[in-house]
């Protein structure tokens, strides 16, 4: 597989809050321009040039797994040990529907052994996704909050 990009995707510039620049969560960064990307790329903050998009990176993830089409963003957290899943929170439901429910079960059962923890993040609440059930943790965060670097503080 050859190196992804990013394109015209942005949904991580929608999803995640960026500190400092003052940009909520769940709502589009304004500096990013369908078709264009980042018009501050250059002088990007340090919370956006650290993050790393999952999709961008994994192999054997399809084109079905963009984040914009899949309506999440996937990120590693924790050296690793933690995957989160970012959904959008126009599409709350994304991440139940198919392939990806069953795929993230999957990969919870299998990184079980490893100490591998996944959490599904959609608004406020969250959901910690094991192999053989999903644990509904409540609300995790305040929304209403000053904006925050990445996805799970």
């Amino acid at each position: 597989m050859g190196q992804r990009s990013c394109g015209d995707c942005g949904m991580c510039c929608k999803l995640m809050g960026v500190e400092a620049i003052g940009k909520s969560p769940h709502a589009w960064c304004g500096h990013f321009r369908k078709g264009a990307g980042c018009a501050i790329y250059a002088d990007r903050p340090k919370a956006c040039a650290d993050f790393s998009c999952y999709w961008l990176n994994a192999e054997g993830l399809s084109d079905e797994w963009r984040p914009d089409r899949a309506r999440f963003v996937l990120h590693r957290e924790e050296g690793g040990r933690r995957l989160i899943v970012e959904v959008d929170p126009a599409q709350p439901q994304a991440w139940l529907k198919a392939p990806y429910h069953a795929t993230l079960r999957d990969w919870a059962r299998r990184g079980a052994a490893g100490g591998l923890t996944l959490n599904v993040l959609v608004g406020p609440r969250a959901y910690e996704i094991q192999g053989d059930r999903d644990i509904d943790l409540g609300i995790v965060r305040d929304m209403a909050a000053k904006p925050f670097a990445g996805a799970a503080q």
